[in-house]
């Protein structure tokens, strides 16, 4: 006879897993996770602060015109003195107080002025490198050889056209001019225009009336 074999069984997997297993009334266990408080800010710790102080002003007021009472009343109550004197203690107790609230919340201040000021260099540091990845990537679109291979391109273009339009030009005036021919031309019309001219002054002088004896 074969001796029964036992169940195998696996190793437990952790306190959580064995919180997701179904239980026996047909349900399944969870662990809910409380959540975390939010952490007060600078601004909130600073308007505490002012709330505490103002209290402990009125303290100090309060004290004050005790201790002020007492003393008016030291020539009727033997007491009067060491309740003045307990005023004024507590006086400068919650001076005390009000002197170290006042110190922390410079510190706070000051602590978020200089948040502020990290968060204003953060942003500008994350714009410039912005700005570098983007002139990085424009750099890579266009290198110096692509320039420059532009350029030639455009100057042999600009020569081209060049050529063309004077070729056009030739083919117009249907061949150059010698510049004799211009000189006479020019000669010529000196002439006629010295010839209009005497014309014209003696066509003045005989349409000129005769003068009287």
């Amino acid at each position: 006879w074969l001796k029964p074999t036992r169940p195998l069984v696996r190793p437990s997997l952790g306190r959580d897993r064995a919180q997701a297993l179904p239980s026996p009334m047909g349900g399944k266990q969870s662990q809910e996770v409380q959540p975390k408080a939010p952490q007060p800010t600078l601004q909130e710790a600073s308007a505490k602060i002012d709330d505490q102080v103002s209290t402990l002003e009125l303290k100090i007021q309060k004290v004050d015109a005790d201790a002020k009472g007492w003393v008016a009343k030291a020539s009727t109550n033997p007491t009067a003195k060491a309740r003045a004197m307990q005023c004024l203690k507590m006086k400068k107790q919650y001076e005390q107080q009000r002197d170290q609230l006042l110190a922390t919340q410079f510190n706070i201040s000051n602590m978020a002025f200089q948040q502020e000021q990290a968060d204003v260099t953060a942003t500008a540091v994350a714009a410039m490198q912005a700005g570098r990845d983007k002139m990085k990537l424009q750099q890579e679109k266009i290198s110096v050889e692509a320039v420059d291979q532009l350029t030639d391109d455009l100057a042999e273009l600009q020569q081209d056209m060049t050529a063309i339009q004077d070729a056009l030009a030739g083919s117009a005036i249907g061949g150059s001019v010698p510049d004799a021919d211009l000189e006479a031309e020019w000669e010529q019309m000196q002439e006629q225009a010295a010839m209009e001219k005497l014309m014209q002054g003696a066509m003045a002088g005989s349409s000129a009336p005769a003068a009287a004896p």
